[in-house]
């Protein structure tokens, strides 16, 4: 599995956030080649604290190394436009990791067409995740 680091440009990824990931009234296809699981993610606050992992995170944008504590946000696979999720089993956990500023311009492609992006500093790295009810 591939943990996802947020960014500016990922962002496009949270960024829609807050009621998150899924944009409400998509209107095109997806581009060829996109996962078309759409996730709508959820605060959260830690009932036991994740003893912090080290971390060494490489993607297109930056290389860091993080420790990997505090849980921020869980992200469910979500229906949207009557669109059920691919994969309607891996979630993701968001914690939250030391800024770098990857000083890029992009453009995202998706659904509501091209977005242009001035990628700023990381935010989260998410984790794919299996989910449990309590």
């Amino acid at each position: 599995m591939k943990a996802i680091t947020t960014t500016a440009a990922a962002g496009a990824f949270l960024a829609t956030a807050f009621g998150f990931l899924s944009p409400a009234a998509a209107q095109g296809k997806n581009p060829p080649g996109v996962d078309p699981t759409h996730y709508q993610c959820y605060r959260v606050s830690e009932l036991k604290p994740l003893k912090p992992q080290p971390v060494k995170l490489a993607d297109q944008f930056t290389k860091s190394e993080a420790r990997i504590a505090k849980a921020v946000f869980v992200c469910t696979p979500v229906e949207k436009n009557g669109e059920p999720p691919k994969d309607k089993d891996t979630h993701l956990t968001c914690y939250t990791v030391p800024a770098r500023n990857a000083g890029k311009k992009v453009r995202m492609i998706h659904q509501l067409g091209e977005h242009d992006l001035q990628v700023g500093g990381s935010v989260f790295l998410c984790l794919p995740s299996l989910k449990k009810l309590l």
